[in-house]
């Protein structure tokens, strides 16, 4: 025993006067007193507030993981929440004794334990509810997207490919959060290794499947598959011929026709169209882009504006009217750099031209209402339309 904790011994007759000097009755009192005391020096420890659901998940035996490189802020993980971490202060100092007893415990006074305190703390870590944070993601497989089977040595060669088990490692999201990630930009696996395609290629492929149809003369709402993919299988390798058809295909609804033929996604494949139409394009005509476009498609799809929300934007007050590519994925996941950006691109947006560009940052704490009310500045012109600006002169 150390000479600190001999020094701080105490016995049942020190607490009987203590409890006199206070006047108290230890009839009001439980039995339960232990005498603390103060360690030669303090464990090198981290305290971190966990909410209900991380604590429910502890106790059904999941693991929670701390994500993040050196260049990055840390989050918490479970297998389907991503957690930001902050550090908050308390004005009350903490004491941190391991073995201390509860009120609720049997214990008797007369058999008293010192407990030692091993940390004292006026800052603790905090979680709250965040969204994943996916560029990163998309960054790692642009590099390595697949370019065609003529090209696939020399991306090998100079490009790192990722497993499920890298990307998680990696991507600061939840293993759930990943998946549906991957699945929502189009990812695939080609021998166990993630992978997007080249956007060229993409389009390549797609406009192999579109013109079969266009020269059979198919319904793009009946689309035989078995020969489909004897047509195609000539053209495109097998792994990447059944992801164009699952990306961009659903199976008909009809009992006789579920089984063999599959009906083309209206929306995927207009919005699809019209990146091919706009990518390289710094603005183009409005009117003359809506033609262009409906010509692009299958015939009887039917394009509309409201198909490309978070992809494109529209300036409805130049001579002509414009429209012009400006991706949601390409944004960054801060909101103060993604609310600088857009400022940038734009001096003010109304509440539908913004949300597109702001959904997949709100939680169900922090909307994008409570994200524009906080980071940015409204006001109503003449006509009673709501605008909303930036709130500062730079956002970052």
């Amino acid at each position: 025993m150390s000479q600190n904790e001999t020094s701080y011994m105490r016995t049942a007759e020190d607490v009987k006067k203590v409890i006199e000097h206070a006047k108290l009755s230890e009839n009001d009192l439980k039995p339960n007193v232990q005498p603390i005391y103060f360690g030669e020096k303090f464990e090198n420890y981290k305290l971190l507030e966990l909410d209900e659901h991380i604590m429910e998940d502890l106790k059904c035996g999941q693991t929670v993981v701390f994500k993040g490189d050196h260049n990055e802020t840390a989050v918490l993980c479970t297998e389907t929440k991503t957690y930001d971490v902050q550090e908050a202060e308390t004005s009350n100092s903490i004491l941190l004794l391991p073995e201390l007893t509860f009120p609720d415990e049997e214990f008797n006074y007369k058999d008293l334990k010192s407990r030692k305190v091993v940390g004292i703390f006026h800052k603790y870590f905090e979680v709250k509810p965040c969204k994943p944070r996916l560029t990163k993601l998309r960054n790692l497989l642009i590099k390595c997207s697949y370019k065609g089977s003529e090209l696939e040595k020399e991306v090998l060669a100079s490009s790192k490919m990722y497993t499920f088990e890298d990307l998680s490692d990696k991507i600061q999201a939840s293993d759930n959060e990943l998946k549906d990630a991957l699945k929502e930009m189009g990812a695939f696996q080609i021998d166990g290794y993630w992978r997007i395609l080249d956007f060229e290629y993409e389009c390549r492929a797609v406009s192999f499947l579109l013109n079969l149809i266009d020269e059979q003369s198919w319904s793009y709402n009946t689309v035989p598959m078995d020969e489909t993919i004897n047509i195609l299988g000539e053209l495109l390798p097998p792994v990447i011929l059944r992801h164009i058809i699952d990306q961009y295909s659903t199976w008909c609804e009809s009992s006789n026709l579920s089984h063999t033929h599959r009906s083309l996604i209206e929306d995927k494949v207009c919005r699809f169209m019209a990146v091919g139409l706009l990518r390289h394009c710094e603005k183009f005509n409005l009117t003359d882009f809506k033609t262009a476009w409906q010509g692009s498609v299958p015939e009887g799809m039917i394009t509309n504006l409201k198909q490309l929300d978070g992809t494109v934007l529209v300036d409805q007050s130049s001579h002509p009217q414009t429209i012009c590519y400006f991706n949601e994925q390409d944004l960054p996941d801060n909101i103060r750099q993604r609310f600088f950006i857009l400022f940038q691109a734009r001096d003010k947006w109304t509440f539908n031209e913004i949300q597109p560009f702001l959904e997949k940052l709100s939680t169900d704490k922090l909307n994008v209402n409570s994200l524009l009310a906080k980071y940015t500045r409204a006001t109503t012109d003449v006509d009673g339309v709501r605008f909303y600006c930036s709130r500062y002169s730079s956002m970052i």
